[in-house]
């Protein structure tokens, strides 16, 4: 089912970088989770477009493009699809010259989840041109709340935030308009983050006349930034706090915006926080800037510290020692993730697709390396076979001699192609044993013996 969604397209003018032609596809969702007046929720979608990113059709009045979003709901408690639905976002403009495409297509949507663990599927496509698409998944946990506790809601950031009694528009809540910020991204010329958050049952695990509410921007070290306090009534039942920050004055970077109510005589405490990401116009070039937004898409944006600490530990063949060197002294995961990212993105064979196809390739090899040459339990890309194969490519020929009376087993891998016609020797640390290590090769800058047949007698 088709529904077309109300929609504002914000007008604030990107850097000329920002628009130029790109053939990768990109969205921007974010999302808040709110308490509803019974034990639910309500998980608010963000989502945005860039018109530079749309195909544009002729029309009587000009121009005409459209961007769906289609939003799947899949219940991982009862395993099983809740929902499904495709919405329609609309632009029309009277020249399509990119200096003129230069806003975005800002939507939202709502949805009432009770509590469980819920998979959200977004699928954003260019509607005249339905082969360019982009993905994005989020696993939402929705709690079941204690009548009994103080909660605070999930963090909303938001361009601005504004009284109003528009209760019609699509970005109203509780007296106010906030306009949604899908990519958290801010700087270039939103040098301005505004925050919501709701505060429920503040009364029951607090008391007394020492309870604050503190908002603080840090740095990826957690230092102290930029800090504000306030006062609350301990009394309240719920309430709304919404504010704002100037950051023109940060770093390009990554913060975090933490949320914190204390109860400084009774030592208790309450936090939520939220991630974002500055790239200041006065401070960045305008390269540096077009990358941060494919970062900000990737993968990396919240991959796990041990996650990136084994990719990095996988790429051992292909990475310098400079960037070994430089990765040790990473302090922070988010300095981890910028890293990686950069990484791989610098060996990307083609940045016209939104593909590594480089890093598919090594990963691919990983997987068939640890399938074709694991021994014992040394993973199959740690052995030398292995490495040869990772770096090199599956050889053009094998020949694989069993052990004899004489020798100990070994093979012979062929690169015809490579340097001219190279090999490889890898010989069984001992008979049978299926154990093989490299004691031959003629690529330039691995192991060499010219000995290697008489070694194959008198080492083993």
């Amino acid at each position: 089912m088709k529904k077309s969604l109300l929609l504002l397209i914000v007008i604030y003018f990107l850097l000329p970088c920002l628009v130029t032609s790109q053939s990768k596809f990109y969205f921007d969702v974010d999302y808040s989770v709110f308490k509803n007046i019974d034990s639910a929720s309500i998980i608010e979608l963000y989502f945005a477009f860039y018109q530079r990113d749309l195909k544009y059709i002729k029309n009587t009045d000009g121009f005409e493009a459209m961007a769906n979003i289609e939003v799947s709901i899949f219940n991982k408690d009862e395993n099983k699809l809740i929902f499904n639905d495709l919405y329609g976002l609309q632009s029309k403009v009277t020249d399509t010259s990119k200096l003129k495409l230069v806003n975005k297509l800002i939507g939202q949507q709502n949805f009432k989840l009770n509590p469980g663990k819920y998979l959200f599927t977004l699928v954003g496509r260019d509607y005249n041109d339905k082969s360019r698409f982009d993905t994005i998944k989020y696993d939402i946990n929705i709690l079941k709340y204690d009548e009994n506790k103080t909660y605070l809601s999930d963090i909303q950031f938001g361009t601005s935030i504004e009284k109003s009694t528009d209760s019609k528009s699509i970005f109203y809540k509780n007296g106010l308009e906030i306009t949604p910020n899908p990519n958290t991204l801010f700087g270039v010329n939103l040098n301005a983050l505004w925050y919501y958050l709701e505060i429920y049952s503040l009364n029951k695990e607090f008391s007394g006349d020492s309870v604050c509410l503190i908002a603080t921007i840090t740095d990826l070290s957690n230092n102290i930034l930029m800090q504000k306090t306030k006062r609350e009534k301990s009394n309240s039942s719920a309430f709304v706090e919404i504010g704002s920050f100037k950051i023109d004055s940060l770093d390009k970077g990554s913060y975090n915006l933490k949320i914190e109510i204390v109860d400084k005589l009774n030592q208790n405490n309450i936090t939520k926080e939220k991630k974002f990401y500055i790239f200041n116009s006065f401070k960045s070039d305008l390269t540096e800037q077009n990358s941060s937004q494919d970062f900000l898409r990737s993968e990396y944006v919240n991959m796990k510290e041990d996650r990136l600490d084994d990719e990095f530990d996988k790429a051992v063949y292909i990475r310098t020692q400079n960037e070994t060197d430089n990765y040790a002294k990473l302090k922070s995961v988010d300095e981890k993730r910028i890293f990686l990212y950069d990484f791989w993105k610098k060996r990307d064979d083609n940045l016209f697709t939104s593909i590594n196809e480089y890093k598919v390739k090594y990963f691919k090899g990983i997987a068939e390396a640890n399938k074709l040459f694991k021994q014992g339990f040394t993973d199959g890309w740690k052995t030398d076979r292995g490495k040869i194969y990772l770096i090199y490519g599956k050889p053009t020929d094998v020949e694989s001699n069993p052990n004899s009376s004489d020798t100990t087993g070994y093979e012979i891998w062929h690169y015809d192609l490579l340097q001219g016609g190279t090999i490889c020797v890898f010989a069984e640390t001992q008979a049978g044993s299926g154990f093989y290590i490299l004691v031959h090769s003629t690529i330039r800058g691995e192991f060499r013996n010219d000995d290697w047949r008489y070694r194959l007698k008198k080492l083993f």
